[in-house]
C-alpha cells in the first residue's frame, strides 16, 4: 500500500476517525489515509470526521482567532504577543508569517481529505446509498467552508478538487470567480432535494441543511462586492437566508428568547446554533493541555479576550475568571456601540440594549484578600465583595467619594478615561468556568454560525435590493430580542437609519468576537476607513484604573494599515515549492 506524505498545499492527511455515537464524533487517530482505505465504509467515514477534526486547527486556537478577528475596528492590540495582524506590523505581516502559513496548510489539508472522500465515495461497498449521500453532502459543505475562508483571506488561490496522492509542484492560483463557482456548486449540490444533506444533525457538530443555507447566503453576500460578483448575488443571498428563516423550525432552529442564553455554558448546541466546532473534556479528542498553550487545535477562546484582572488589588487568577492571554483588546468603538442616542444620561448608557451587560464582563469580586497590594489598598476586603468595577462612564466626584468611604472599604473603578490594555471590559461569550484547572483550555464546543446572523445577512441583501421594509423588519427582530424589558420601542429603527454603516454597527453589537469582523470590513470596503477612524493610537503610558498606576493603550493599526491589507500574505513556502507558479499578493 502506497503511503501519502505531503507538505504545504498537498498536505499530509494526518488525523482521521471512524465511528460515532449519539453524542459526539468519535475520533481514532490514524497515521495516514490512503486511496484504498477511502474506498471502504470505515475509510469514507474516517475521512469525513477527519475534515471535521481539521476545523479545530483553524478556528479556536489563538492563531485562527487572531487571523479572523484582529486588525479591525472592534479589537486592538492586547497585552500578549501576537503575529502582527493586530497592528499590521510589516515585520511580522509577511510571507513568512507563521499563522498565515499554518492556516494555509490546515485549509488545504482539510480540502485534500475532503477530496479523498468525494473521489472514492462512489466505490464504497457495504454502506447504504443514503448514508453515502449524506457523507458526500456534508463533505461538500465542509470543502466549501474551507475554500470560502481561503478565498476571503488570500484572494485567488489554488483550486484543487481532486485527491492529491503524489507530491506535485504544478500548482497555481485560480481566478477568484472559479473558486467562488466551485464553492457555490458544492453548496447547491449539498442542498439537492434528492441526494442532499439532512435537515437535522445525527450528532452535535455535524453540518445540516440549515448550515448549508446560511453558508450559501453568506457566500453570495460576500461575492456580491468582489471582482467575481454576479448580478443575482444579492437576490440569492436574500433567497437562501429567508428560506432558512422561514423554515427554521423544520430544522430544529430558532432564535433564543434571551441573548444571554445563546452563549450560556452547556448551550453550545442550542437551537440558534447553525454550525459549531466540537470540543469536550476528553484530552485525546480536544487536545487540552494543562498549561493552555499546547498545540494547534485547542479551544483557547476562553483566554484570548481576557484582561489582567489578576493584577487588581485583592485578586488572583482563578478558574472562574480564567487565564489572561490578552490577544484581543476591546476598542472604544466596540464598547460604545451599545449606547443609544436616546440614552442622554450617562447612567443610562448600555441599559436599553442588554447585549453589553450579558456579553461583557465589567465586575470582579475579591478572591484573594491582601493580594497585589490589597492590604494597603483596602485592608477590609473580604472574599465575594467587589474588587473592581469598570463603569463604562466617568464617575462624579461624589460617586467616587461614596465608593472610597464604603464600610467594607473601596474598590477599583475603571472609567473610559482610564481603560488600558490590561484593564478594560472584555467579551465573556467563551468563558468556561467548569475547567478542572486554571490554565486548561476550554472544553466547550465553539459556536461559529448562528441564526441571528442569518437575519443580518437577509437585511443587508434586502437593503441593496431596495426592499427597505423587509430589511428594517429583519434588523428589528434582532434588536427587539436584545431590548431591556419594556424598551423594545426604543430599540426599533426606521428606514431613515438604514445604511451599510448601521448594518455593520449592528453586526458588531450582535456578532463581536465571532470570527466575522475582518471579513465583514473587507467585503464592504470599510476596513481601512474604519480602522483609521476607530482604533486609538498607541500610547506607552496613560492612567490606569488602579490609583496612581499607568499602563499602555491603543494600537499602531491606524498608522500602519494600507489598502493591500484586505488580503493576507501568501506563505513563502508555497511560492518556493511551486517555483513561483503560486505568486504573492501585492504589498507583501
Amino acid at each position: 500500500m502506497k503511503k501519502i506524505l505531503f507538505t504545504g498545499t498537498a498536505l499530509a492527511l494526518l488525523l482521521a476517525a471512524t465511528g460515532c455515537d449519539k453524542d459526539t464524533l468519535v475520533e481514532e487517530p490514524r497515521s495516514v489515509l490512503v486511496p484504498s482505505f477511502f474506498g471502504t465504509p470505515d475509510g469514507i467515514q474516517a475521512g469525513l470526521v477527519g475534515v471535521y477534526s481539521g476545523l479545530r486547527n483553524i478556528t479556536a486556537d489563538q492563531g485562527g482567532s487572531n487571523f479572523m478577528s484582529q486588525g479591525t475596528d472592534e479589537f486592538m492590540r492586547g497585552f500578549g504577543a501576537s503575529n502582527g495582524f493586530e497592528d499590521y506590523n510589516a515585520g511580522e505581516m509577511s510571507s513568512t508569517n507563521g499563522t498565515a502559513t499554518n492556516l494555509w496548510n490546515a485549509f488545504y489539508g482539510n480540502i485534500n481529505t475532503a477530496n479523498g472522500v468525494l473521489q472514492y465515495a462512489g466505490t464504497v461497498q457495504g454502506l447504504a446509498p443514503a448514508a453515502v449521500n449524506q457523507i458526500v453532502a456534508e463533505t461538500k459543505v465542509l470543502r466549501a467552508w474551507n475554500y470560502f475562508y481561503l478565498v476571503q483571506s488570500f484572494g485567488d488561490v489554488p483550486l484543487m478538487l481532486k485527491f492529491v496522492d503524489t507530491p506535485t509542484k504544478d500548482i497555481a492560483r485560480a481566478p477568484l470567480a472559479e473558486v467562488y463557482s466551485a464553492i457555490i456548486t458544492d453548496l447547491n449540490d449539498a442542498l439537492n432535494p434528492t441526494t442532499g444533506i439532512a435537515n437535522t444533525a445525527a450528532q452535535p457538530g455535524r453540518v445540516t441543511r440549515a448550515t448549508a443555507l446560511h453558508l450559501l447566503a453568506k457566500v453570495h453576500l460576500t461575492r456580491a462586492t468582489s471582482t467575481a460578483r454576479a448580478a443575482d448575488d444579492y437576490a440569492k443571498a436574500a433567497q437562501f437566508a429567508e428560506e432558512l428563516i422561514r423554515d427554521a423550525s423544520k430544522y430544529g432552529k430558532g432564535l433564543e428568547a434571551d441573548p444571554a442564553q445563546v452563549f450560556a455554558e452547556g448551550n453550545e448546541n442550542g437551537k440558534e446554533v447553525l454550525m459549531n466546532v466540537q470540543f469536550n473534556a476528553d484530552p485525546v479528542f480536544t487536545g487540552i493541555s494543562d498549561n493552555g498553550a499546547g498545540g494547534a487545535g485547542q479551544n483557547q477562546t476562553n483566554f484570548l479576550f481576557r484582561v489582567r484582572y489578576d493584577l487588581l488589588p485583592n485578586m488572583t487568577r482563578s478558574i472562574q475568571y480564567g487565564r489572561p492571554f490578552g490577544r484581543l483588546g476591546s476598542t472604544p468603538y466596540l464598547l460604545d456601540s451599545y449606547k443609544l442616542a436616546s440614552e442622554t444620561n450617562p447612567r443610562q448608557w448600555r441599559t436599553t440594549d442588554t447585549r453589553y451587560a450579558k456579553w461583557f464582563s465589567t465586575l470582579w469580586l475579591v478572591n484573594s484578600p491582601g493580594g497585589n497590594g490589597g492590604t494597603a489598598f483596602n485592608p477590609r476586603a473580604v472574599v465575594g465583595d467587589t474588587a473592581a468595577w469598570y463603569a463604562g462612564r466617568e464617575l462624579t466626584a461624589a460617586e467616587q467619594a461614596r465608593i472610597n468611604t464604603r464600610p467594607n472599604g473601596r474598590y477599583v473603578v475603571g472609567t473610559p478615561s482610564t481603560y488600558t490594555t490590561n484593564f478594560s471590559p472584555y467579551i465573556n461569550k467563551y468563558d468556561d468556568a467548569t475547567r478542572p484547572a486554571l490554565n486548561n483550555s476550554s472544553d466547550r464546543p465553539l459556536i461559529f454560525y448562528r441564526l441571528s446572523e442569518t437575519y443580518l445577512i437577509a437585511a443587508e441583501a434586502n437593503m441593496y435590493l431596495g426592499r427597505t421594509t423587509e430589511a428594517v423588519n429583519q434588523l428589528n427582530i434582532i434588536r427587539r430580542r436584545a431590548a431591556a424589558s419594556g424598551r423594545t420601542a426604543q430599540m426599533e429603527i426606521t428606514a431613515a437609519q438604514l445604511n451599510i454603516d448601521f448594518i455593520l454597527e449592528e453586526r458588531t453589537r450582535e456578532l463581536c468576537g465571532e470570527f466575522t469582523r475582518w471579513y465583514d470590513l473587507v467585503r464592504t470596503g470599510k476596513l481601512v476607513e474604519r480602522v483609521k477612524l476607530y482604533v486609538p493610537a498607541y500610547v506607552g503610558s496613560k492612567p490606569s484604573p488602579i490609583p496612581g498606576g499607568t499602563d499602555q493603550y491603543g494600537s499602531n493599526a491606524a498608522r500602519n494599515i494600507q489598502s493591500f491589507h484586505v488580503l493576507r500574505p501568501i506563505p513563502q513556502q508555497e511560492i518556493d515549492r511551486t517555483s513561483g507558479k503560486i505568486t504573492q499578493n501585492t504589498g507583501y
